[in-house]
């Protein structure tokens, strides 16, 4: 069997010799001869057998003139239209003596034109021959190299495109689970939040002061939980792409106003000194309710990690087409090993510092989520026990006619 020939071969390359002739006993002659220099041959009988090859595989095809009829030619030029893109088998063609000097037969000129063919006058040198035909193996190995490199690119493309598919099925799974959990965790620490009020109420009968300080204790740590599975349901909801945007127009100093009011019992309770430049009378393009989600998440961070007594501002900086709002802190600060990783979900950088304060590790990550789904950006600065700066950045938007006229 050709196929059974052909695997032999080292590295699988095909290194076989066609040949067809007019007479068997030529290509016995073509055959022991090419042998003894070290190539492999084999002689076909007629040209399905040389198309036999051409479709297995094979490094050169050598086919003498007289062997080479119309029907041959026209079955010859069908196979090698057949060949797969990366393939363009070398054919050496014997000709005539005499006929390199005339001119060329059209049978023979076509498939020339239509393959990969070299054309040698008979006599040929048994050098020149063996010479050509090494050369268009060498050449015919260099397409299966680009087949096999072209097999791994496919196969590469297809392992990438099936990963990705089960890390997104993967994810998707993850988040339903993360949304349903939350939508169930809510349901009964409501209920708690609701009884313990009507205690403290005192619709159950009167309570006492431990009583009152126990329900006290109870209701802070169920909004405490409530604030976490807010978080893992927000981020659910983000990455499943169920968040819709309402972006308009608003003025810097419009959205920054009233989300420090929210902190400032906090701050106040550190003796944290507080800063905020006067914003530049410019417009940012946002989703008002998500934009004073991220401040807000920016300001309680810094909030929780800048010492008693320490400091936090607000800046701001406009360009052409951006706004910058800038809140910085002198606290703990954040190691430059671990700036890439503090945005992405459930992250807490050194715990040590972090877990006194709770949390998910969510706040960042849903803060940038939302500023990138705004069009935006939210980087950091930070140097470790010298403070950070977090940067949230908006594309500018130009002022609404009810604001330019003011």
């Amino acid at each position: 069997m050709v196929r059974a020939e052909l695997s032999t071969v080292p590295d699988n390359r095909p290194q076989i010799v066609a040949i067809l002739t007019p007479s068997g006993s030529d290509g016995a002659v073509a055959k022991r001869m090419l042998e003894r220099e070290g190539l492999t041959a084999r002689v076909c009988r007629d040209v399905t057998e040389v198309n036999h090859y051409i479709d297995s595989g094979v490094g050169v095809a050598v086919i003498a003139e007289e062997a080479l009829n119309r029907a041959a030619r026209d079955a010859i030029i069908a196979a090698l239209d057949q060949q797969p893109p990366w393939s363009d088998l070398p054919i050496v063609l014997l000709l005539a003596e005499g006929e390199l000097s005339d001119a060329i037969m059209p049978g023979v000129a076509e498939l020339a034109m239509r393959g990969n063919v070299t054309l040698l006058e008979r006599p040929v040198r048994v050098a020149t021959l063996v010479t050509t035909l090494r050369s268009a193996l060498r050449a015919r190995a260099r397409q299966y190299d680009v087949r096999d490199s072209i097999a791994e690119r496919i196969a590469a493309a297809e392992f990438l495109r099936e990963a990705r598919e089960e890390a997104e099925s993967a994810n998707r799974a993850k988040m339903e689970f993360l949304a349903m959990m939350s939508h169930e965790l809510r349901t009964p620490l409501n209920a708690i939040g609701g009884y313990s009020q009507l205690i403290e109420l005192g619709v159950h009968g009167p309570i006492n002061d431990a009583q009152r300080s126990a329900i006290g204790r109870i209701r802070s740590s169920e909004a405490h939980l409530l604030g976490l599975i807010e978080d893992v349901l927000n981020f659910a909801k983000i990455e499943a792409g169920r968040v819709t945007f309402d972006l308009k127009p608003i003025l810097v100093e419009e959205l920054v106003t009233g989300v420090d009011v929210l902190v400032e019992p906090q701050m106040r309770e550190k003796g944290i000194a507080y800063t905020r430049e006067v914003a530049p009378r410019v417009c940012a393009l946002a989703d008002v309710e998500k934009a004073r989600q991220v401040l807000l998440n920016l300001l309680s961070n810094s909030v929780k990690f800048t010492p008693i007594e320490g400091r936090i501002s607000v800046g701001f900086a406009a360009r052409d087409d951006e706004v910058d709002i800038c809140i910085t802190d002198n606290g703990i600060g954040i190691p430059v090993e671990k700036l890439a990783a503090i945005f992405e979900p459930f992250v807490q950088v050194k715990r040590a510092y972090t877990s006194t304060h709770g949390g998910t590790g969510l706040g960042l990550a849903i803060s940038r989520d939302l500023a990138r789904a705004m069009g935006g950006e939210l980087t950091v600065r930070s140097v470790i026990e010298s403070g950070s700066t977090f940067t949230f950045t908006l594309p500018r938007a130009k002022a609404p006619e009810t604001l330019a006229t003011e």
